[in-house]
């Protein structure tokens, strides 16, 4: 009887988790480059069952002879929640006209087999993070602080082509800024005169993106430093960047809140199934105080 009891609360455990990813989803549907997590959920491994100490009936599958069990079946002891698994799919670009908006496009870059499997490679933003390590982002929206560091709206420093953070210098203003399809910044592109380069933004593409951890603030760390296209012997495999665009959540709010009724009513099953095997445990322990 037990094992049902057990199955249905591995369900709830699981359709728990599944539902604090929903939720995390629904949170940041309007994060800038935010990617959704999908909950993997698994079966534990089958059990076969048999009978013991039984051998006088015919059954097809049983030898009859003593210590054989009879085989029943197999048996599934519930499911847990194995892992989050993030989707890198590109998010819809949003015409805002800000500056220091920039949205990564990065569709054109070839598919790639990595340990048998084909896997999406995926472009990201670069950014020091407090610790001084380096994280990645498809966070495009941006500002400059006061001392002229290009950052995000999480306030880390956005990293250039030469792996340091880029500052802008000389009393540049933002809407002087021109950022072309390759990340370089221009300064006054409309004056000749005045017209100078003040630095490239630094660009990682990762070959195999779910190798990455999510930190938190939308921001992902890889066990080791990415190399920057720009570096030398890099290649651009079709990546773009848009100013004056925003990247936003793949998150389809919609399909989130229906994803997230459908968990409580598989929860709430579960819930009930728990409560029929409590109320048949109750009428076990008052048959058994009568009979003792």
């Amino acid at each position: 009887m037990l094992r049902g009891l057990y199955s249905a609360a591995s369900g709830m455990f699981s359709l728990e988790r599944r539902q604090e990813t929903l939720s995390n989803n629904l949170a940041n549907a309007q994060t800038p480059g935010f990617k959704k997590d999908d909950t993997v959920l698994r079966a534990f491994p089958k059990l076969l069952v048999e009978r013991i100490r039984d051998f006088n009936e015919n059954i097809p599958g049983s030898t009859g002879l003593p210590g054989q069990g009879v085989p029943i079946g197999e048996l599934t002891k519930g499911v847990y929640a194995q892992e989050r698994i993030p989707s890198f799919l590109q998010g819809t670009l949003v015409q805002t006209d800000q500056p220091l908006d920039i949205a990564i496009e990065d569709q054109n870059i070839p598919l790639q087999v990595v340990n048998g499997r084909t896997v999406k490679p995926t472009a990201f933003f670069a950014v020091e993070l407090p610790d001084g390590s380096v994280g990645y982002t498809r966070n495009g929206k941006w500002d400059l602080d006061a001392n002229g560091n290009l950052v995000t709206s999480d306030g880390y420093r956005v990293l250039g082509a030469d792996h340091k953070p880029i500052q802008i210098t000389g009393g540049v203003s933002k809407e002087n800024l021109y950022i072309n399809a390759d990340g370089q910044l221009i300064a006054n592109p409309n004056d000749p005169a005045q017209s100078r380069n003040v630095g490239q933004i630094g660009i990682a593409v990762v070959q195999n993106p779910y190798e990455l951890t999510r930190q938190g603030g939308n921001v992902y760390k890889s066990e080791n430093p990415l190399p920057f296209i720009q570096d030398a012997g890099g290649t651009n495999p079709g990546v773009a960047l848009h100013q004056g665009v925003i990247e936003q959540s793949n998150v389809d709010p919609g399909q989130t809140m229906a994803d997230m009724m459908m968990t409580v009513r598989a929860y709430e099953a579960n819930q009930k199934v728990v409560g029929v095997y409590n109320q048949s445990l109750e009428q076990l322990y008052s048959v058994g105080k009568i009979n003792g």
